[in-house]
């Protein structure tokens, strides 16, 4: 793994070195402020101090600083005049002379591939967007082409919502990736793939997401990148009632006992109403709820309970029932008969969902408490507890 590093300097406002530059691997602001906390200990603290304003940096730790030291601290538009632009040029071109050495020597030895291989490596150990842009660009040009940087360089494009941008890229890395691509195992193709699936969705071409979904689950019967679970939704979003019905049914054959998502079980139990399977209807949307007790109140604009509650993962989180609904919310919408359905389902399921729900605020309170002295006994029985209203909720279901 290669680090394109961040250099902190301590500078008079004049431009003077006061402190030889110190390398950190990535420009988040605590490790700015263990290095100011040292710095400021071992020399003494000044008068003023002025500090870059970037937008990821929070005021109100630099507030708590200034408070600390009885220093004033201000912060400065980082934007470069000439004069400083050319002294920056001056300090890369010293850095530069620190490591070209050692660079060069590693390109010889090892190959650009390599040295490409261990930049992209380095992406997921940096925060900043800009800086991993950066890595992903110099390996693009020790190795062109490269899978890795190609689809990881699509994907920052995709969150940043460059959604064209990230469609031809996830394209060519699939075309890229393609060749080392081994059946049965994880790949850059698979997730290229799944990358143009999220692209397309996002740009509201859902025929061709779909088409590609089914082409991942052919190509990847494991289903790695988990596009199982988006599929069908997707085609309720169409109205493809009977396609739909028929993945929901092939599923599960091909898929036993696999894990619950709970968005994928809410579309199940849409379908099986839209068919007239109530009764099944009714135990997989209990399932669902199970799995994610914020879904159904957001579908139906009824109170939801507290975000703050034990969950087994985070499938079962708020945040996961709110990007649920702006993804599928409108599959309810548009039907009443089906949403009346789920909210006599869910009115009349409300006693019993109070009580697991009281259970789960509790675990989540004691698991924030380890000091209890008897954190043990009282964590294992609310998970008996838990685990006794979950199996009450199962027994009725069926």
């Amino acid at each position: 793994m290669f680090i394109l590093p961040t250099c902190l300097y301590l500078v008079h406002r004049d431009t003077r070195m006061l402190l030889g530059h110190e390398f950190v691997r990535e420009l988040d602001q605590r490790r700015v402020e263990v290095f100011l906390h040292r710095i400021f200990q071992e020399k003494g603290s000044p008068d003023e101090l002025l500090v870059p304003d970037l937008d990821e940096w929070d005021e109100i730790v630099w507030q708590g600083l200034s408070r600390e030291y009885q220093c004033q601290i201000n912060l400065i538009d980082v934007e470069s005049t000439e004069e400083e632009t050319r002294q920056q040029e001056g300090i890369e071109s010293q850095l530069s002379n620190l490591i070209a050495g050692s660079a060069e020597n590693l390109l010889a030895t090892q190959g650009e591939a390599f040295v490409a291989q261990g930049l992209v490596k380095a992406v997921h150990h940096t925060r900043s967007r800009e800086k991993q842009r950066a890595l992903l660009t110099k390996a693009l040009e020790l190795s062109e082409n490269l899978p890795e940087a190609l689809v990881e360089l699509a994907d920052l494009d995709l969150q940043e919502g460059n959604i064209d941008e990230a469609a031809a890229g996830f394209a060519k890395a699939a075309e890229a990736a393609a060749p080392f691509h081994v059946e049965g195992q994880p790949s850059c193709f698979l997730k290229a793939q799944h990358g143009r699936l999220l692209a397309d969705w996002q740009k509201g071409n859902l025929s061709e997401a779909i088409t590609i979904g089914e082409e991942l689950l052919f190509t990847d019967p494991r289903d790695h990148s988990g596009v199982r679970f988006v599929v069908p939704l997707l085609q309720l979003l169409l109205s493809q009632f009977e396609a739909a019905n028929e993945f929901y049914t092939w599923y599960r054959q091909s898929y036993t006992d696999d894990l619950e998502d709970p968005g994928f079980l809410f579309g199940w139990a849409f379908v099986l109403y839209e068919f007239d399977e109530e009764a099944n209807s009714i135990v997989t949307y209990k399932r669902g709820m199970l799995q994610n007790l914020y879904i159904a109140p957001l579908l139906l604009d009824l109170p939801e309970p507290s975000p703050n509650l034990w969950q087994y993962n985070e499938r079962g989180d708020f945040n996961y029932a709110i990007e649920f609904v702006d993804s599928f919310g409108l599959i309810w919408e548009r039907d009443a008969a089906a949403t009346r359905f789920l909210r006599e389902l869910y009115v009349g399921m409300l006693p019993q969902l109070d009580e697991l729900i009281e259970v789960r605020r509790q675990m989540a309170e004691l698991q924030d408490n380890r000091y209890e002295p008897n954190h043990r006994a009282i964590w294992d029985k609310l998970i008996a507890e838990e685990q006794r209203q979950v199996a009450r909720w199962s027994l009725r279901t069926g």
